[in-house]
């Protein structure tokens, strides 16, 4: 891992430290306080994932410090809004969109690729889902008009290791969660066929979601978004080092933010 991030942090440190138009900084960047791994977790108070060496890949780039600042997922806008932080990962428009009417923050790019399943038993991958299971927090809009009619009822879990757990108990008859964090999730539990895509709710790639956002640095998001365009090599082999370049066949278009 540590070879990895040394082989990385040369492949984009010397153009983008010559293309930098802001001065370098220490920055305090909100994050969600969330087991989403490998995508982003916190564990013992430290922000870990491909997120984190995304982050600190960029800050490096440009001599920046970042200090993370794990948050639940409720109150990260308010911290924003309020100063308290500096920046906010991830965020995205349709994110507490009443919270933040009125106020001007600038967009990162999408900086995360990967795609939303709805995992179910494998031996019961056929039949109707009744009871969904979801992380705290999290909103299924897609699903809003199942739920709202009836036909689909939401169960909520702290984090996506519990939603995997109840599916396998029988608790729920399936969990909507980013699908490398469940194929990674149920890797950690050794069964890593125990659970499937359900072919009755699709996948959903979510590609437009995980964003940099900040209300005071808009310099910041700019040299962000430079950074996910030129530095593409990098942050594939990064991306397949975390396996979140694992996709379902067929792909499917883009939706709505699942999301807040």
């Amino acid at each position: 891992m540590q070879r990895l991030r040394v082989r990385l942090c040369l492949l984009v440190a010397l153009p983008l430290m010559a293309a930098s138009v802001a001065r370098a900084e220490h920055f305090v960047i909100g994050v969600e306080d969330v087991d989403y791994a490998p995508i982003m977790s916190t564990v013992d108070g430290e922000f870990r994932g491909y997120a984190r060496d995304m982050l600190d890949l960029f800050a490096r780039s440009h001599g920046h410090s970042f200090e993370y600042r794990p948050l639940p997922t409720r109150r990260l806008t308010v911290e924003h809004l309020g100063a308290r932080v500096d920046a906010v990962f991830p965020d995205n428009p349709a994110w507490e969109a009443d919270a933040k009417r009125g106020q001007h923050l600038a967009y990162s790019a999408p900086a995360v690729p990967f795609q939303d399943a709805v995992m179910v038993p494998a031996d019961k991958r056929d039949q109707p889902l009744h009871e969904l299971g979801i992380v705290r927090g999290f909103t299924p809009k897609r699903f809003l008009p199942l739920i709202e009619a009836g036909q689909l009822h939401v169960t909520e879990a702290g984090d996506p290791a519990r939603l995997i757990r109840m599916a396998l108990a029988g608790r729920v008859d399936g969990v909507h969660v980013a699908l490398p964090v469940a194929r990674y999730q149920l890797a950690q539990l050794g069964q890593p066929a125990a659970l499937v895509p359900s072919p009755a709710l699709p996948a959903a790639t979510y590609e437009p979601h995980y964003r940099l956002s900040s209300i005071r640095h808009a310099e910041l998001v700019t040299q962000f978004d430079r950074f996910l365009r030129e530095e593409q090599p990098a942050l594939t082999e990064l991306l397949h080092h975390y396996g979140l370049d694992e996709r379902l066949a067929p792909a499917v278009s883009p939706v709505s933010p699942a999301r807040r």
